[in-house]
């Protein structure tokens, strides 16, 4: 299927509520005393289609390798009602392991796609991520027939932890051979967004696949990492065991959740016909 240049979707991010340890104090600034590289790729002040692309696809390809190959070593986090979250630990890099979430949506691939779009994400995001305050969508930019929007994301207070923002790419790939959809998160460091007073700039990067199963029905598989520690300095420390602890159960409800709703939405068809 075709993918309208206007219809970009967003990152589908559920489980994101809680990230993944670190150190840091809970001020809400960068700490200029840390030498720390900051996650997310590194974009020039002039923001370029080719540059986004670039660092989208990189992320896509090792994103989309990990979640189907069957050699890789899935740890299964949580499952129930045809629903499993499971996580993968990597030794490059153990402190923010992959994710891997699927589902089976009673509904067509085009009313999964539609459901997170990031132009409605202030009316679905709530329904999946309590914590989800809004979205700024920066520029809009088209390579190769891939449709990239850079935008910023807040997110609420966490527990004791302040505010989160993530400055990302949110991307409409082209389909698959087999006709899976595929959309994209990629987080960036640019000057162009620069850090906002009051919030911790974290970090999250997640790749979406929607494979249709028959006309009503679609298998959602998205995987994702996730920081929500200031890896530059500051932000407060969310530790390791807690997201080991949570993520399973939040990210089984945020799917849970948009199954939920897909089924309103369709029931709120049916009754206008």
């Amino acid at each position: 299927g075709t993918v309208d240049g206007n219809s970009i979707p967003g990152p589908a991010s559920p489980g994101a509520s809680i990230g993944r340890g670190g150190t840091g104090s809970s001020s809400g600034a960068s700490s200029s005393a840390s030498p720390s590289k900051e996650r997310g790729k590194e974009i020039g002040l002039v923001v370029t289609a080719s540059d986004l692309h670039k660092a989208y696809r990189e992320i896509q390809q090792d994103y989309q390798s990990k979640a189907f190959d069957p050699k890789q070593n899935w740890a299964v986090l949580k499952q129930r009602n045809g629903i499993e979250v499971s996580m993968l630990e990597t030794p490059d890099d153990p402190n923010c392991p992959y994710v891997r979430m699927s589902a089976k949506m009673p509904t067509s691939l085009a009313h999964c796609w539609n459901f997170l779009l990031l132009k409605r994400w202030d009316v679905t995001m709530p329904k999946m991520d309590p914590f989800y305050e809004g979205v700024e969508i920066h520029s809009s930019h088209e390579h190769d027939g891939v449709d990239l929007t850079l935008a910023r994301k807040r997110t609420k207070r966490i527990l004791a932890f302040g505010k989160r923002d993530f400055t990302f790419i949110s991307v409409a790939d082209k389909p698959l051979e087999d006709g899976t959809w595929v959309s994209g998160t990629v987080s960036v460091q640019t000057p162009a967004l620069p850090r906002n007073k009051g919030y911790t700039r974290a970090f999250q990067d997640s790749i979406a696949f929607y494979k249709p199963i028959s006309d009503d029905e679609t298998e959602v598989t998205m995987v994702c990492r996730i920081d929500l520690n200031d890896s530059a300095g500051g932000g407060g420390a969310i530790p390791m065991w807690l997201y080991v602890k949570t993520i399973g159960t939040t990210a089984a409800m945020s799917l849970s959740n948009m199954r939920k709703h897909l089924e309103l939405e369709l029931k709120e068809w049916t009754d206008k016909l």
